[in-house]
């Protein structure tokens, strides 16, 4: 059954977050804040998101997001094609211009008013006056459920990052926790509000970053 795949997947890759040892960490408070614009045509979805993030007193990034998705078996998988241009500061007063292509899929299982998938795709950031790619491999865990006789749908997302070349190809990079409820205004409106933990895992020390995030929702 796809759902038990997908479960015993999930264990798997959740095993690898267990820490080992005691470590020290930093942590910072941001903000996100999206504009997402979708249409929807035949079996074909077209979407336009505007982000900017926030991280401690600075600014994050800013990142327009293009994604094309294609049903290709109804209500179980989607193929899915997108494209991120990132304005982004990293350290505070360094600033780098990216471009980021990701192809993967998404396999869903949808069970009355619980709904699970997985979304697994191929990561790969250029960085302007950088020769050789950030390739990674992510995997997120979507789980939310319809309150009956309600527009509030909550949520709980899980994305796990991992390394595909450079000097820590197989290792993690980070992980996003998501929780947050989605209010349904009408048939074409909604507002999302949620939290973001993140674990990133490839800087020393670790972070463990905490961002809240509004976001509004239009379809055509």
């Amino acid at each position: 059954m796809l759902h038990k795949r997908i479960f015993i997947g999930c264990i798997a890759l959740f095993s690898c977050l267990l820490p080992t040892q005691a470590r020290e960490y930093s942590s910072e408070v941001g903000t996100m804040w999206c504009f997402a614009l979708s249409k929807q045509i035949g079996r074909v979805n077209l979407q336009l998101q505007q982000n900017v993030w926030t991280l401690g007193r600075y600014y994050e990034r800013y990142m327009p997001i293009v994604s094309v998705s294609y049903t290709a078996i109804p209500k179980y998988v989607k193929l899915n094609a997108l494209y991120y241009y990132m304005n982004q500061q990293t350290p505070p007063g360094t600033y780098n211009n990216r471009n980021r292509y990701q192809l993967g899929a998404t396999f869903s299982y949808p069970a009355q008013r619980f709904s699970l998938s997985l979304n697994s795709r191929f990561e790969s950031t250029y960085t302007v006056g950088t020769a050789r790619p950030a390739n990674k491999w992510r995997n997120k865990l979507l789980f939310s459920y319809a309150i009956p006789d309600s527009r509030w749908t909550p949520f709980f997302h899980t994305d796990i990052f991992l390394f595909l070349n450079g000097n820590h190809a197989g290792s993690l990079d980070r992980v996003w926790y998501d929780a947050g409820v989605e209010y349904r205004i009408d048939a074409k409106n909604a507002i999302e509000c949620k939290v973001r933990e993140e674990h990133l895992m490839s800087k020393t020390p670790q972070q463990l970053n905490t961002f809240i995030s509004f976001a509004y929702k239009l379809k055509l």
